[in-house]
């Protein structure tokens, strides 16, 4: 059975909170931060007929662009299910109603392992060509008590204790202090490295995420600090169990000491105290285009997870052909 239009954000999360591939670009906050962007939200489940339980779970975003409307599901649609049959057939009632909607071309991007059970179960929906993102992600597992500094690798432990000698204090920075402090590093940067990079609304994100049962921010920047000026930071979303890593700064004197090291070292301690299993640490690249972030992302020995990558619903081949080449075109410009 499907069912859509939830404007019920307890509902919803809750809802998510039974999948395994829970992910925040699927939480409702993420879905009403995106209506601030001008997209539109249409949050669909299908549930299994004689269980009643969910199966399949999307937060599609949608928007009309020359008068046709497209449509973008991070982290979804994600399915959980006891056979691939009923997965299947899941899928077939999602796409039946993202045609209801007249959406053109939907890309989506399932936050799903790319196994054989999920190949099957997503095997009638075309894999995109041209892809927005990696498909392959790094995953640091944390559990409390653990020497992390350990299982780093070599490089990466010299380059931890270098950082370690300076007087970095390193905080978590939350409320308006999530985008003051992130903003002081970033622009240095951005100006140095003549960046354009688009950034979500730091401050409206944070408000929308709100706290954790226990008092602590679910969204925050982790800085560190050297005379009281911020030399590093990350921003760090919390859903559940799991931390999500979504931008990263250093100032020229936080790469002169290393300090993104220290600061993903201190991170796992923080996250570990706030019993979180797992960070996200983003996409690493398949390909090696992106050496330097793959270096620094893998060196802490997180596990590499290849997930299901990018796929294309549309009504007619004729969309999905001139979708592609339009992708084709925006990356090769």
């Amino acid at each position: 059975m499907l069912q859509k239009d939830f404007h019920n954000k307890e509902v919803w999360n809750n809802s998510l909170e039974q999948f395994n591939d829970k992910n925040i670009f699927q939480s409702y906050e993420w879905g009403e931060l995106k209506k601030l962007d001008g997209w539109d939200v249409l949050r669909i489940t299908v549930s299994d007929n004689e269980t009643l339980k969910y199966i399949l779970m999307a937060q599609v975003l949608t928007k009309k662009i020359m008068g046709f409307k497209i449509a973008w599901c991070p982290g979804g649609p994600i399915v959980q299910c006891d056979n691939n049959k009923n997965g299947i057939s899941a899928l077939v009632k999602f796409q039946e109603e993202i045609f209801e909607e007249n959406i053109l071309n939907l890309r989506c991007k399932p936050y799903m392992s790319n196994n054989e059970e999920n190949q099957k179960i997503f095997s009638n929906i075309p894999k995109s060509k041209h892809f927005f993102t990696s498909p392959k992600s790094n995953i640091i597992r944390i559990h409390s008590g653990d020497n992390f500094l350990g299982q780093v690798k070599k490089k990466h432990r010299y380059y931890i204790k270098q950082s370690e000698k300076s007087n970095v204090i390193w905080k978590v920075c939350s409320g308006k202090d999530t985008a003051k402090v992130f903003n002081t590093v970033y622009d240095e940067m951005k100006k140095n490295k003549k960046l354009k990079l688009s950034i979500i609304d730091i401050n409206t994100f944070s408000e929308i995420l709100g706290l954790r049962e226990d008092g602590k921010p679910r969204f925050f920047a982790y800085a560190g600090f050297e005379n009281n000026i911020p030399v590093c930071v990350c921003l760090i979303s919390l859903l559940s169990n799991k931390a999500f890593y979504h931008y990263a700064a250093s100032s020229s004197r936080g790469r002169d000491i290393s300090a993104s090291y220290g600061m993903i070292y201190n991170l796992i301690k923080q996250l570990a105290d706030l019993s979180i299993s797992e960070l996200d640490f983003g996409g690493i690249s398949i390909d090696g285009s992106t050496s330097g972030v793959d270096f620094f992302k893998l060196g802490f020995n997180g596990d590499e997870i290849l997930k299901l990558g990018e796929f294309d619903i549309y009504k007619s081949n004729l969309y999905g052909y001139l979708f592609d080449k339009l992708l084709w075109f925006k990356k090769n410009i």
